[in-house]
């Protein structure tokens, strides 16, 4: 019983907000999630999440990606950020999602695992979108001729934003 309590009263932490905090930058009013490049694997009728998470990526990969993401999301109010090894989405609201630490998701069928809530299907929409634009990248065509994993998603999790204060 308690269990269930703590549930319904237990605040939910923006955790990305305040790392990005911690590392000395300033969250505003907006949304934050951590957004961890990764390599999702085709298995016979499913997609698992391939370890590590976040991918270890060289500065140029870091860059190159950041930049399209950055370019092809401006218009959606949406931004990329790199920092210490861990990446960040700033949305200018919040997304009315509930999302899953992808340590809980390695090696395991993503399905149960994907965001949900009353924005899950716009965020489908958003992580396809994410999908293509990456699917043919610069970056990730010379990953495969390294014989590399490619960045072929994002996965967003830790989101939250600080409270008004008025």
């Amino acid at each position: 019983m308690f269990d269930f309590l703590k549930k319904i009263f237990q605040p939910v932490l923006p955790h990305a907000a305040l790392a990005w905090q911690q590392v000395g930058n300033q969250p505003e009013n907006a949304y934050w999630l951590y957004a961890a490049p990764v390599h999702l694997v085709l298995q016979r009728d499913s997609f698992s999440l391939l370890a590590p998470v976040p991918m270890p990526l060289d500065l140029e990969e870091v860059e190159a990606l950041t930049s399209t993401l950055n370019t092809h999301f401006a218009a959606d109010g949406m931004q990329f950020f790199w920092h210490q090894q861990q990446w960040f989405l700033r949305l200018q609201q919040n997304p009315d999602i509930s999302t899953v630490h992808p340590q809980k998701v390695i090696n395991q069928d993503i399905n149960a695992f994907l965001p949900t809530g009353k924005g899950a299907s716009a965020w489908a929409s958003f992580q396809n979108e994410l999908q293509m634009l990456l699917f043919e990248h610069p970056v990730n065509m010379a990953r495969e001729k390294k014989r590399l994993p490619a960045v072929n998603s994002i996965w967003c999790f830790g989101g939250g934003q600080f409270e008004k204060v008025t």
